[in-house]
Formats: structure tokens, C-alpha cells, sequence
């Protein structure tokens, strides 16, 4: 089977090179970009002629975008801060080489979580098994803004090899991401209509963090387990208090 990798890029000098080398065996690579000012481009087109930048926003509607736009049925989403490692590489490449029709239509994949340069283990992001290599005549792409899935109609299956997500390099890129989220998850919280109060903003933070530091053995992780814990409590308290500024109550 032929696989196209597609992935959607803004900004990403630092991780474009190393993430297509990882993926350079595939049958066709493709970018969508969302708009770079720094070398992404130019990097990229040292691996694929085929880079879109269509003036789109969602990331969501990028994906789906980007669906329309391949060569082959067979897609596998790559983020820029991720890689296959050589034993999932070794997987793919057996699919790519197997003879006859394939009954499944995706694959779960295992991803592998790095923060400041260390896998973490605990914290609720391992394992981490998300569908990313699958059919696209029988797949579809959740809607929603942030943290959108691949919903499978057929058989599945897993794969043994990680991809490894090269999450956070230090507390400024932390930071962004930080921000980048809370944003995204308070614009989808309101399109749904959440509810939401200034009294809750506290309590819920502080279960967020526990719920990752305490229930999912984030101290397991030592500082690493810590930072994960205390990003995503801090997630939940900009998400929320966003939401209350796009209700105006603050």
C-alpha cells in the first residue's frame, strides 16, 4: 500500500528537517502551512514539491484539507515536533511491501512524550495510543478546534513502534503552548455553549493538577512530573478564565 505524511507546519525550522527525515521513506510527503515567516518553507521543499498554504485557520479544517489533497488513500498525520522511530519505521515499511488488499482500515500508534529532552512515562501520556495511520475512504476527522481525533469505521489495529513527540523544549516554549491551548479550548468551549463560573476556576485548576500528579502518578516523573502536572492545571485555568472573557464576565 502507498501512504502519503502529511504535515501541518508554522513556524517549524527547528523541527522540519529531523521530522521528514524520520518519514522520508514514505510513498509522498506533503506540507500545509499556516502561514511561516521563518525557513519552514525552504526546508521543506528540499523533501516534497507539494506544500499548500491555503488561508485557513482551524487546524481541523487543515487536516481535512489536506485529505482531498493526496495521492493515496493511505494517510499517516505527523506533527512537526514529532518522529518515527526506526522500529515503527521497520512496521510501515513491511505494510508498504505487503502484497494484496489490506482489511484494516487504520492503526493505532503509541507515542512516546518528551519534556525538556526526557521521556515521560506517568502523568496520563503513556501509553499514549492515538489512531494516526489510517484508510481514508473509511475514516473522518472529529470537528472540533483543538485536539481533534481520527474516527475509524472498520477494522483496526496497533503497531508496535512509538512516534516520538518532542513536546516541550524549555519553560518559554512551555509557556506558549500554555497559552496556545487555553486559547483554542476556551473559542471551542463557547462555541458549545460550557458553562462556566469564576467560582470554579480555582477548585478545578487544583483537581487538574492532582488528577495528573497524584491519580496518574505524575510524581513518578520526578520535576519533569511536576511540570506536565502544573501546565496542565494551568491549561484548565486560562481555558476557563478565557471562556468567562469571551461570556464578558470579567
Amino acid at each position: 500500500m502507498k501512504i502519503t505524511g502529511i504535515v501541518i507546519t508554522k513556524n517549524e525550522e527547528k523541527n522540519i528537517t529531523s521530522c521528514f527525515e524520520s518519514i522520508n521513506f514514505l510513498d509522498e510527503i506533503m506540507i500545509v502551512d499556516s502561514g511561516s515567516t521563518d525557513n519552514t518553507i525552504e526546508l521543506a521543499k528540499k523533501f516534497t514539491g507539494k506544500i499548500y498554504t491555503p488561508q485557513i485557520e482551524n487546524v481541523t479544517q487543515k487536516r481535512k484539507y489536506s485529505l482531498e489533497k493526496s495521492s493515496n488513500d493511505w494517510i499517516i498525520f505527523i506533527d512537526a515536533d514529532e518522529r518515527i522511530s526506526p522500529e515503527l519505521k521497520n512496521e510501515i515499511v513491511y505494510l508498504q511491501n505487503a502484497s494484496g488488499e489490506n482489511s484494516l482500515s487504520g492503526y493505532y500508534i503509541n507515542r512516546k512524550n518528551y519534556y525538556f529532552g526526557k521521556w515521560v512515562r506517568h502523568c496520563g501520556i503513556y501509553p499514549d495510543y492515538h489512531i494516526r495511520l489510517f484508510n481514508r475512504k473509511n475514516s473522518e476527522i472529529t470537528d472540533r478546534i483543538v485536539h481533534e481525533g481520527i474516527i475509524v469505521n472498520g477494522r483496526t489495529a496497533w503497531l508496535n513502534g512509538h512516534i516520538l513527540h518532542y513536546t516541550v523544549d524549555d519553560m518559554s516554549h512551555m509557556i506558549r503552548k500554555i497559552d496556545y491551548y487555553s486559547t483554542m479550548q476556551s473559542i471551542e468551549y463557547f462555541g458549545k455553549k460550557k458553562k462556566v463560573s469564576k467560582t470554579m476556576l480555582v477548585g478545578k485548576a487544583i483537581s487538574a493538577f492532582l488528577r495528573v500528579y497524584i491519580s496518574r502518578g505524575g510524581f513518578k516523573d520526578g520535576f519533569r512530573g511536576f511540570l506536565v502536572s502544573l501546565s496542565d492545571s494551568l491549561v484548565n485555568f486560562l481555558t476557563n478564565l478565557k471562556l468567562l472573557k469571551l461570556y464578558s464576565k470579567i
